[in-house]
């Protein structure tokens, strides 16, 4: 839910302050820091600029003062950006040279065939999970190593990217700084509001962290010979002087208060090793690749909760687990989770993606249902093959090989892949359940399986997702073991 207050202009998401549209005129000086540094490192304006979380209109009102000819402004939420059409004070949106797009960031960033001199992740903070399926927020593909080599595709060859929010953990900080002097090759300047002397890894920081990469050096040289930049709270006075040249020292005292000290930061590495993301990896917030302690403690009081539950509930006499039916369920929602967090970086992590995925699911699951009725032999000897072989497909060939390429290739085949194994394991549920002699119990073992494969997605944070379906198949090959010992392998 969003709503605005149309006094503060504050947006609030689901009961949590989100943005502020702030008119130039009052506030906001941070977001005119990046075109400000540019032009007193004697760089010329940005002209093509690509604003990533666009939201409702901040950046977009700043690059405009600067002379932006064309800015992209990406939001994936529809609601915020009506806002910022119809309320911001200074009317961004409405500027012919700002063209909005209704987009995931990462895929706007893969499809693009424009080139920036300014790239910006604008606060991209989505405050939400990408989907109840996975541990993963809608934000987290744009800070991979793949998502940085997307970024430096689309600029120029003296462009500039610039990120900036509110990293409360050194190390995130450094994990972000490390990706992007990796992939484009020149240390990233970090700047942090309020100034402080240094960034350290190991200890949690409060405020504004801006984070310029790319390797045009204008701006790193001009920190490097001239030192410090000043920067007046009230944007519309930065614009008439060079924040290098003042001394705040020689102001009065009421004037000088109106001055942030804009300086890099340089990153002292704590102890241990910050993990870099990856598409198959996106833990941004993870710091290293493991399951942490408080997942952990969850997975094993909703254990015991649910064996109680059970043993409290359950009927008289002796009820067995069907083990062919548990693994089953375990194992088909790892596969909903491999297919709706794949399916997210290809198309894009958004409501209308997700929703097809679904429909996609259970379609071939229909499909499955109709086929197990029409053929009246179902051998699970060849549906268990075909279902290992996509899983071993799956395993082995990575989702990067697909990032490139034409329409068959980028889109078609990881489609097919990550949809594929539905519907052999379709077919084998439903084989397993007509045959099952008692329907009501192997029901309940996979739904019990499902919350159990519910409970190992926790293992993407230590296994990644690519090797997720390593532990969906030792849960296909254990249906196959319960099968053998109920019954015919036919």
């Amino acid at each position: 839910m969003v709503d605005r207050d149309a006094v503060s202009g504050v947006i609030e998401v689901n009961g949590i302050g989100h943005q502020t549209m702030i008119p130039f005129a009052s506030g906001g000086a941070s977001y005119s820091l990046p075109h400000l540094l540019q032009q007193h490192s004697v760089g010329a304006p940005f002209r093509d600029v690509l604003i990533i979380g666009a939201g409702s209109g901040n950046d977009v009102a700043h690059a405009l003062r600067f002379g932006a000819s064309r800015i992209d402004a990406v939001e994936i939420d529809p609601i915020i950006q009506d806002i910022g059409v119809l309320f911001h004070p200074d009317h961004p949106y409405q500027d012919a040279r700002v063209v909005p797009h209704l987009d995931n960031g990462r895929h706007f960033l893969r499809t693009t065939d424009r080139k920036y001199d300014l790239v910006v992740y604008a606060l991209v903070d989505s405050l939400m999970l990408h989907s109840g399926y996975a541990n993963i927020r809608l934000e987290s593909y744009l800070f991979t190593q793949q998502a940085f080599i997307d970024v430096q595709r689309v600029l120029k060859p003296d462009g500039i990217f610039v990120m900036y929010n509110y990293l409360r953990q050194g190390w995130i900080v450094q994990r972000i700084a490390a990706i992007a002097e990796k992939i484009f090759g020149c240390p990233a300047t970090v700047i942090s509001l309020p100034f402080a002397e240094t960034v350290e890894a190991s200890l949690s920081k409060s405020g504004f962290t801006m984070i310029i990469a790319g390797c045009n050096k204008r701006i790193s040289d001009a920190f490097a010979h001239r030192k410090n930049f000043w920067l007046d709270v009230m944007p519309s006075r930065n614009l008439a002087v060079d924040g290098f040249d003042l001394d705040p020292e020689a102001m009065a005292q009421d004037e000088r208060s109106n001055y942030e000290r804009i300086s890099p930061a340089p990153l002292i590495r704590g102890p241990g090793e910050v993990s870099p993301a990856s598409d198959d990896w996106p833990f941004l917030y993870l710091r290293a690749r493991l399951i942490p302690d408080f997942t952990v403690r969850s997975m094993v009081i909703l254990g015991f909760l649910g064996v109680g539950m059970v043993y409290l509930f359950l009927p008289k006499g002796r009820i067995g687990l069907d083990g062919q039916m548990f693994f089953l369920g375990a194992a088909f929602m790892l596969l909903e989770t491999r297919a709706v967090v794949q399916m997210a970086l290809l198309f894009g992590s958004t409501w209308l993606v997700n929703s097809a995925v679904f429909f996609t699911v259970l379609l071939l699951i229909l499909m499955a249902n109709i086929y197990v009725l029409k053929v009246p032999t179902v051998a699970f000897r060849w549906h268990y093959s075909g279902l290992l072989l996509f899983l071993a497909a799956g395993i082995f060939v990575p989702i990067d090989v697909f990032l490139s390429g034409d329409f068959i290739w980028r889109y078609a085949t990881p489609c097919v892949l990550a949809l594929g194994p539905m519907f052999f394991a379709g077919v084998v549920f439903a084989r397993s359940f007509r045959d099952a002699p008692n329907p009501a119990q192997a029901l309940g073992a996979n739904i019990a399986g499902a919350v159990m494969g519910g409970l190992a997605e926790s293992f993407s944070a230590l296994l990644g997702f690519q090797y997720l379906l390593l532990l969906a198949a030792c849960f296909y090959l254990l249906s196959i073991v319960s099968q053998r010992r109920r019954g015919a392998y036919a």
